[in-house]
């Protein structure tokens, strides 16, 4: 991957990734195969994953959404932890969302 779409790609994803963990270096040695998998993967938008905690995270939508099915069926069966848990991963759920996004990107770069 050369090194303009490097730029371009991280001006447009880095807020769904945490901060200073990004692997510039394995981006710009990317093969097509993998470019191609990183151009045409959905990465998660903490914002969205944020909204959807707020208005839905009480029967666990924001969990579904990343993967989490067990703490998405946890949060589904006990209304969000009695409102706790559902509170909490307000402040939570971003760092969860930045998170899922790595690991898919570390997937593509390896």
């Amino acid at each position: 991957m050369e090194a303009e779409k490097v730029d371009q790609f991280l001006l447009a994803n880095e807020h769904k990734f945490p901060e200073y963990e990004i692997p510039i270096n394995r981006l710009l040695n990317l093969t097509p195969e993998q470019e191609f998998l990183l151009t045409t993967t959905p990465f998660k938008s903490p914002g969205k994953i944020l909204l959807a905690s707020i208005f839905l995270g009480t029967i666990g939508l924001d969990r579904f959404l990343l993967g989490d099915i067990g703490k998405g069926i946890g949060k589904l069966l006990t209304g969000g932890g009695l409102g706790l848990w559902w509170i909490v991963d307000w402040f939570l759920i971003t760092g969860a969302t930045k998170r899922h996004n790595m690991n898919i990107l570390m997937k593509i770069v390896s």
